[in-house]
């Protein structure tokens, strides 16, 4: 990890997300005043389970996943952020361990902010607070949809419905490069990997994907969302 102190002003950071974009110039200034500028290799671990919060992170560029611990050797891949995503929401206006573990997908950047200089900011302006509650509500409605995926879908549900969320809330698009693992895929979609190996091998041999070269391209979308939908 690469620690150094930006010189990129939040103000005109065309990358900051729609929470930032309530922020006044002279909050926007205070932001600046107070971060750090943090970049990760591939693979490296940003926050760990179980130590103290007081910061929050906004991704600025790359990609990360937030995973609980369970054993030693295995994970549960809970979501994957893109850039624009702040990390640590769940750690506000409270002094709690971090309850999960986020690490660099890719090679990332990531804008370390006090926590404190936040929590100011969402009693002190209210689209901010507006603004930060819709994010968290949007987390927590996805989280919803991840309990009925483990409880009720099968294998080729589940790997569906990963495959889709990657294409539209990661990557936009239908082709996109596999930047996951096979284990990762088996951790985000609570399964093994063979299963995941043998799910995505059946997608290709149906002609619903093509997957070469770590490229995976959704070519019949209507049958890879009814799969998705019925589980």
């Amino acid at each position: 990890m690469e620690n150094n102190v930006t010189e990129k002003s939040c103000m005109n950071c065309v990358t900051k997300s729609l929470c930032f974009s309530k922020l006044s110039d002279e909050e926007l200034s205070m932001v600046d005043a107070n971060k750090v500028e943090l970049k990760y290799k591939k693979g490296e671990i940003i926050a760990k389970q179980g130590s103290y919060v007081n910061q929050i992170l906004y991704l600025q560029k790359g990609l990360v996943k937030i995973y609980k611990e369970v054993t030693d050797d295995n994970n549960l891949i809970l979501t994957i952020f893109p850039h624009g995503s702040l990390i640590g929401l769940p750690s506000l206006y409270s002094d709690n361990k971090m309850q999960y573990s986020a690490a660099a997908v890719v090679d990332s950047v990531v804008c370390a902010m006090d926590k404190k200089m936040f929590e100011d900011f969402i009693q002190s302006n209210g689209q901010f607070a507006s603004a930060v509650i819709a994010t968290m509500n949007r987390c927590m409605l996805y989280n919803f949809d991840k309990i009925i995926s483990f409880t009720q879908k099968q294998m080729n549900g589940r790997i569906a419905e990963a495959l889709l969320f990657l294409a539209d809330s990661i990557f936009h698009s239908d082709k996109f490069n596999m930047e996951l693992s096979r284990k990762d895929l088996a951790e985000f979609t609570g399964m093994s990997v063979m299963s995941v190996v043998r799910g995505i091998k059946d997608f290709k041999e149906s002609g619903i994907i093509r997957d070469e070269n770590s490229t995976i391209e959704i070519l019949n979308r209507e049958k890879l969302v009814k799969i998705s939908v019925s589980g």
